[in-house]
């Protein structure tokens, strides 16, 4: 292992190049946005090429900025800390909660043969299931939690896991339920929250309940749709599950996270009743968690530290390119590439875009990379920033075509049961869904 654990040289180079280039620029720029280009530049190139691992890129962010983009230390370092991020802390500790007592695999093994066992309706519990954690924990823990008990099930079934329809439908059941449940709200996956975030920094808020607005039709919608295309592009070869269905007896621990989470979840949906910020909710959650003697001390430890991290500098590059104004040179950009289209062909391109940025960064760094640009985009098109921006931010979740894209298509992969072009063969008709479902709501439905 060399000094840094997957660092790629090459790719820094690259990085580096690219931004020097950048800074060889003559563009109508301020002094200070013409800096935070040529950091965009350099912080994209190694997000997109994972030259280093994406949080380890994302602690260079304040630092280039303090040293060369003139923003203030506080300005650069308090995105790291902001309410959404608190917000998604909060939703990993619970999540880890429900870990350290088995509680996610109990839901799952309790309700997973409800469906019956055939495997087509096997795969529509086992995606209802994986999308309904989704909604509560983030999307990469509900495929972790999922994936292992689902492959347990259909193990029992005398088949050859490496080479079966079966298997291939239900890991990818598995992937692209976590991916479409976790749109549904503010902490499924952490794109959404860099959106929230984003809109928060231009006095536009958006609360808990009120992403569900957005997001939940889409989920309901395109959720059957997902899995009748796997369905259909991947037919069993056998027409029955033989599987375990025992589950282990509910513990009062399984039920005091279960009460606490309930109450946190009527908390967040509640919020324009009691006027307390979503953030605020997330962290009552956990320090309940602690007084009931749920958590102890290490499991702060046991978090994806590495994703809030990743979102907080891409919460401090997104501020950058705003203040500076950079932002709005893109957005003047844009404006001219998409000028005299329609709303809903606008809808469209931002969210094809948003999706083909996917093939080769992940959904977090793209949403970062793109969200400051759609907002002042929306405002010289004379279109809703806040729908423009959550259509942006939810289209970073909807490629399912290749592994970079999203985390739980990342898991899936992987596995070691499905190869790219299994993904492919399925993901192609739930990219094209998605993108056309997505238009079709921001311009009929928000």
């Amino acid at each position: 292992m060399g000094p840094v654990e997957n660092a790629k040289p090459a790719f820094i180079i690259l990085a580096l190049v690219l931004a020097a280039l950048a800074y060889t620029l003559d563009l109508p720029l301020t002094e200070q946005a013409h800096a935070i280009m040529v950091i965009t530049v350099f912080i994209g190139v190694m997000w997109v090429t994972e030259a280093l691992p994406l949080h380890v890129t994302a602690l260079m962010v304040p630092i280039l900025l303090i040293v060369f983009g003139d923003i203030s230390t506080k300005d650069a370092y308090s995105p790291f800390f902001a309410s959404t991020i608190v917000l998604f802390f909060g939703g990993f500790m619970i999540a880890r909660a429900m870990q350290k007592h088995s509680l996610d695999r109990q839901i799952a093994v309790s309700f997973v043969g409800k469906f019956g066992d055939k495997p087509a309706y096997f795969l529509l519990g086992v995606m209802i299931i994986t999308a309904f954690l989704s909604f509560w924990i983030s999307n990469t823990a509900s495929t972790a939690i999922m994936l292992p008990i689902a492959l347990y099930a259909i193990s029992k079934s005398n088949i050859n896991l490496k080479k079966s329809n079966t298997c291939k439908l239900i890991v990818l059941g598995v992937a692209f339920a976590a991916t479409i449940g976790g749109i549904g709200t503010i902490v499924g996956t952490p794109p959404n929250g860099i959106t929230v975030a984003d809109l928060a920094e231009h006095g536009i808020d958006v609360t808990f309940i009120e992403w569900m607005y957005y997001g939940m039709p889409f989920v309901i919608l395109f959720l059957p749709v997902a899995w009748f295309i796997l369905t259909q592009v991947y037919k069993p070869e056998i027409k029955k599950i033989s599987m375990q269905r025992k589950h282990g007896k509910w513990t009062a621990e399984h039920k005091k996270v279960i009460a606490i989470g309930t109450l946190t979840m009527l908390l967040w949906v509640f919020s324009f009743l009691h006027g307390v910020s979503d953030s605020v909710v997330a962290l009552f959650a956990v320090v309940l968690l602690y007084l009931f003697g749920l958590l102890e001390t290490k499991d702060v430890s046991k978090i994806q530290w590495a994703a809030l991290i990743l979102f907080g500098g891409g919460l401090s590059l997104g501020a950058a390119i705003d203040v500076s104004g950079f932002s709005t040179y893109l957005g003047d950009l844009l404006g001219g590439m998409v000028a005299g289209q329609s709303i809903f062909m606008l809808f469209l391109s931002v969210i094809v875009f948003a999706v083909l940025m996917t093939l080769s960064a992940s959904n977090t760094a793209t949403a970062a990379l793109i969200i400051p640009v759609v907002i002042p985009l929306a405002a010289l098109m004379g279109v809703d920033i806040k729908n423009l921006a959550i259509a942006a931010g939810i289209g970073t979740s909807l490629d399912f075509l290749v592994p970079v894209g999203t985390p739980p298509s990342a898991i899936a992969y992987s596995s070691g049961y499905i190869r790219v072009w299994d993904m492919i063969k399925a993901g192609a008709f739930l990219t094209v869904a998605g993108i056309l479902m997505l238009a079709f709501l921001a311009w009929f439905y928000w």
